[in-house]
């Protein structure tokens, strides 16, 4: 019985959703004429979905309606003003909460993704459960569909698909054997051009080879895989989502706690069957990188750019 299970679910929801540790702020500056004038900072390296909510305002007219909702890019953007009423004295209140992802999310679905090894080595994989299902009586969130792809100690993992590095953990320490899983494995985390996310987890310390707001192509090597000290071996757990918000079931009933990822169930090129499909459990898979599917995303420029740099 394979006991590999998955908390990515799970980090990321409370990752995403932890102010604390948000790269979002919200604040405003009077102008010229008296109006507050709000403005929202992204240090991230991705587009993150805002909500701006007021407690109390007071003397004070709106160029929009509350609660405020937007999606925001990494930098600095003006979000709306508030204009003192006449001969009124103005107060307010406000606070705001912020989710990693765009507002709305086209997934493109029709998208062939590479298996994220090299050219040439076999791999397998299987399903993950997810841990909410296991352990606390949730639903799936929608689509949910995580793989563990497992690999040799030692090997490299690459981009299964075009983007910007958004995030990276590099920097922990393999604790405990016979794991089945562990929240704080490294990983790197990639924006792609629709505002999905993969995920690339269980990543040897130290070995990882991007870094954050690094543009990668598919193909591009990432960092070496690591698991050694689990139940399964060497592997790197895989999934690509977006943001998507929804009431938590649990035990068939709808709470009042929100999920805020939807999960793609990805096709991989599988070279020796000449098309795109999905994953089957314990089937070996040929790794293979053509040019068609690495440059699928790519314009006519950016083509030609590719094949220049790689010309044998």
């Amino acid at each position: 019985m394979i006991r590999l299970l998955s908390l990515i679910g799970l980090s990321f929801l409370l990752f995403a959703n932890a102010n604390a540790q948000s790269p979002v702020e919200v604040f405003y500056e009077k102008d010229n004429t008296g109006a507050y004038v709000f403005s929202c900072r992204n240090s991230a390296f991705c587009p993150y979905s805002i909500t701006v909510t007021f407690s109390e305002l007071n003397g004070l007219r709106s160029s929009t309606t509350f609660p405020y909702r937007t999606e925001v890019r990494p930098g600095q953007q003006s979000l709306f003003k508030l204009q003192p009423e006449p001969n009124q004295s103005n107060s307010f209140r406000y606070s705001f909460s912020s989710v990693k992802g765009c507002k709305q999310t086209k997934v493109d679905t029709a998208l062939i993704y590479l298996l994220p090894a090299s050219p040439g080595k076999r791999v397998s994989a299987v399903e993950l459960p997810y841990i909410g299902k296991l352990y606390a009586g949730e639903a799936d969130p929608k689509d949910w569909y995580s793989l563990a792809i497992k690999m040799n100690s030692g090997d490299t993992v690459f981009a299964a698909r075009r983007g910007t590095v958004s995030a990276v953990r590099s920097d922990a320490m393999p604790s405990g054997t016979h794991l089945g899983f562990n929240r704080s494995d490294n990983m790197v985390e990639i924006n792609h051009a629709d505002c999905s996310f993969a995920t690339y987890t269980v990543l040897r310390q130290k070995s990882i080879f991007v870094e954050p707001g690094q543009f990668v192509e598919a193909g591009t090597p990432l960092g070496i895989v690591g698991g050694e000290n689990y139940d399964f071996g060497p592997h790197v757990r895989f999934t690509v989502h977006y943001n998507y918000e929804a009431p938590v079931i649990k035990n068939g009933k709808p709470t009042d706690q929100k999920q805020y990822w939807a999960y793609v169930p990805i096709r991989f090129w599988l070279g020796e069957q000449q098309k795109a499909g999905r994953l089957e459990p314990r089937e070996n898979y040929l790794a293979e990188h053509p040019e068609p599917i690495i440059q699928q995303e790519m314009s006519k420029r950016e083509q030609k750019k590719w094949q220049k740099s790689h010309a044998k």
